[in-house]
């Protein structure tokens, strides 16, 4: 009777602890993005008190001078506050992959990338653009590539929107041999102020930097701009102040949408939700 009584009382714990063993489920894209934003405790889930916390405390920090409401100017410097952090973040990384590709380029390992071994890299890309035409027919596809967590979202020759960005000068939506041959000459001369007709490292990684702070301006630029458009349309009243209920019309909109369970809290049990344009960053 003993050994049944422990079997019995020993039963559940000993499922919790194969329960516990279990691989963890990642996370939905959509809803590892939001757990980044807002799992403050890191236990990777956030209900909806949690959230509705997280914002409190947010909106009390956008609204600088404490007057318990916060206007257009204090909206938007807080939010590209967030925004450059991100931004910075991401200029790191793709300054710190440009040593990888220099490196790549280098294929004699000299320490210098010269003009053929830099031309030689371009016909691979060229290569690869018919490669990708062919499978997707003669036009570039439809849909747009899918959504990147980097803020700067810089243009990649690997797929066909990025070639495009880099290359379609005239903007027909095509890239012309005449075209491909024209940028990567333009980018050789910029790397090569000294016209010494091979790449050092410091060349190469000047002439990228300036791509990415001219992205990060630009990317800077729209996102103020379309933060003064979100507070307009949360400023529901149109008195120039949002009130925190007003505030958090975006944030009940957002948490809804990433909790496609419905259970109230933001976990990995969450399925991907559809495609926004809102994507998990409310404001």
């Amino acid at each position: 009777m003993s050994f049944l009584i422990s079997a019995v009382l020993l039963f559940p714990l000993a499922q919790a602890a194969a329960t516990s063993t279990l691989p963890a489920v990642a996370p939905a894209p959509a809803v590892a993005e939001f757990l980044e934003q807002f799992d403050a405790s890191g236990n990777g889930s956030v209900s909806w008190q949690q959230f509705v916390d997280f914002r409190q405390q947010r909106f009390t920090r956008t609204d600088a001078n404490g007057d318990g409401a916060v206007d257009e100017g204090e909206y938007v410097i807080e939010y590209l506050g967030r925004l450059d952090a991100r931004v910075q973040q991401a200029y790191e990384g793709h300054a710190a992959q440009t040593r990888t590709r220099f490196d790549a380029l280098d294929s004699n390992k000299d320490g210098v990338v010269s003009r053929a071994e830099f031309d030689a890299a371009g016909e691979r890309t060229w290569g690869g653009h018919q490669k990708l035409l062919a499978r997707a027919g003669t036009a570039p596809p439809a849909s747009a590539p899918p959504r990147s967590r980097d803020p700067l979202r810089m243009p990649t020759s690997h797929n066909l929107a990025g070639m495009l960005e880099i290359y379609d000068r005239d903007g027909d939506g095509r890239v012309s041999r005449e075209e491909f041959i024209q940028v990567r000459d333009a980018m050789f001369a910029a790397a090569d102020p000294g016209h010494a007709g091979q790449l050092d490292f410091d060349g190469y990684m000047a002439e990228f930097q300036q791509r990415l702070e001219r992205r990060a301006n630009e990317v800077r630029t729209a996102a103020a701009r379309q933060a003064k458009v979100r507070f307009k349309a949360l400023d529901t009243d149109k008195d120039g102040r949002m009130s925190f209920a007003e505030y958090q019309v975006s944030g009940k909109r957002l948490f809804d949408r990433i909790d496609g369970n419905g259970d109230g809290v933001v976990d990995a049990r969450d399925p991907e939700p559809p495609a926004s344009s809102h994507g998990s960053s409310a404001s």
